[in-house]
């Protein structure tokens, strides 16, 4: 889990540049889909078990492993993109059997690919309006609809295959 004690002034310097600088971060955003993400206030970090133990400035970031262990805290001032990659990148080697940056690198790709994969669709739906009643045009524009619809068909396998992450065996708690 990737949890986000947020403050309670909007007006926050760090609150602020958490969310208008860190967030939108292609690193961060995509390294996401490792986690499930939870935005809690202040006052209820302080009322969870788990939460008040860990940090204490606001806002903060809370990776907990699967087995409810926290994996780094990225608080306060310390807050950039970078250290919250690296924390995030730790907390998903010990759960997962998948690289954090070999995944975050891949799907980058990917979505460059989908970039490039929608400029095609919309170039295929210009030449079909542009067409007019010239049938040869027309044909030759449905062609190119109908590659767009093959190669995006690959593109949401290939995401599929790539966000289907395998987990590590959790270790049984010694009792």
């Amino acid at each position: 889990m990737m949890v986000y004690v947020t403050s309670s002034d909007a007006t926050d310097a760090q609150t602020r540049k958490l969310e208008d600088v860190c967030f939108p971060d292609e690193r961060v955003a995509i390294g996401s889909k490792f986690f499930n993400t939870i935005k809690v206030t202040a006052g209820d970090a302080q009322q969870d078990r788990l939460l008040a133990k860990y940090g204490k400035s606001e806002p903060r970031i809370v990776l907990v492993n699967r087995d409810y262990s926290v994996a780094a805290v990225v608080e306060g001032k310390g807050i950039s993109s970078g250290k919250l990659v690296k924390a995030m990148a730790k907390a998903a080697k010990k759960d997962y059997k998948d690289s954090f940056d070999t995944m975050v690198s891949k799907y980058a790709k990917l979505l460059n690919e989908l970039d490039r994969l929608e400029g095609e669709k919309a170039l295929a739906a210009d030449a079909l309006n542009r067409a007019g009643d010239n049938k040869a045009k027309i044909k030759k524009a449905k062609r190119k609809q109908a590659q767009y619809e093959k190669d995006f068909a690959k593109w949401q396998k290939a995401e599929e295959k790539l966000l289907t992450f395998r987990l590590k065996t959790l270790k049984k708690p010694k009792v």
